[in-house]
């Protein structure tokens, strides 16, 4: 695998040798998962990961804004992918403009948001559509209702704007990180629905771990924790 990234990395340059001075122009080999290797180009907070192999025998490039995926291109095509990239990383071109000058660039969801400057507070609000939109079913499994119930209490407060929502096995789980994984020594609160209109709610926050069983809506006790969480630093 090196050796395809070395040659795919080798022609980048080659069309564009700006790109040698950039804050990070370097092949990242990730043990035991070959195809997740990538070319990693980066300048400020503008990047771009080339994966030659990504399941596919065609390089997908992957286009990023402070670390946030903002389009993704399959291409065999060097030469377009380097004006891409130079437009990109280089002229720091807006999503909305890059997509005029290169019509086959399809912008996720968080290019809005990055436009306007609100790129954290999208990351969060999406998690919160995603999570409402993909994980729970009401008509098919009417137990959902309570989720969805409790999910949407949760918006009305304005809770989309500032806390990552998203599950873990069969929990709902609410934190101030801006990916979806975390691991137990993450401050985090976590649902689960126990059917009945009862829920368990699990918090590790300020070093402790606490359990209760209360009922499913947006109350004192589950406020109070929301409250210690929003004290956290976003990461």
């Amino acid at each position: 695998m090196s050796k395809e990234l070395e040659l795919l990395q080798s022609k980048i340059f080659n069309n564009c040798d700006k790109l040698l001075k950039i804050d990070s122009n370097k092949i990242n080999i990730v043990a035991d998962f070959g195809n997740e290797s990538h070319i990693e180009l980066k300048n400020k907070d503008r990047g771009c990961r080339i994966y030659p192999y990504y399941f596919s025998e065609i390089p997908i490039y992957e286009f990023e804004w402070d670390g946030c995926p903002i389009f993704k291109i399959s291409s065999n095509d060097v030469k377009r992918q380097v004006e891409i990239i130079k437009s990109w990383i280089l002229k720091r071109t807006i999503p909305s403009k890059i997509q005029i000058q290169f019509p086959e660039i399809e912008l996720n969801k968080l290019a809005k948001y990055y436009e306007k400057g609100v790129g954290i507070k999208g990351e969060f609000i999406e998690s919160w559509n995603e999570t409402e939109e993909t994980h729970f079913n009401p008509i098919e499994y009417p137990s959902d209702k309570e989720a969805i119930k409790l999910i949407k209490e949760m918006r009305a407060k304005g809770l989309n704007n500032s806390l990552r929502i998203g599950t873990r096995l069969s929990w709902l789980i609410l934190s101030r990180t801006r990916r979806h994984i975390i691991d137990d020594n993450t401050p985090h609160v976590g649902i689960y629905f126990l059917g009945n209109n009862r829920m368990k709610i699990y918090s590790n926050l300020n070093d402790e771990n606490n359990e209760q069983e209360i009922e499913v809506k947006y109350g004192e006790h589950l406020e109070k924790l929301v409250k210690e969480l929003l004290k956290e630093e976003i990461k």
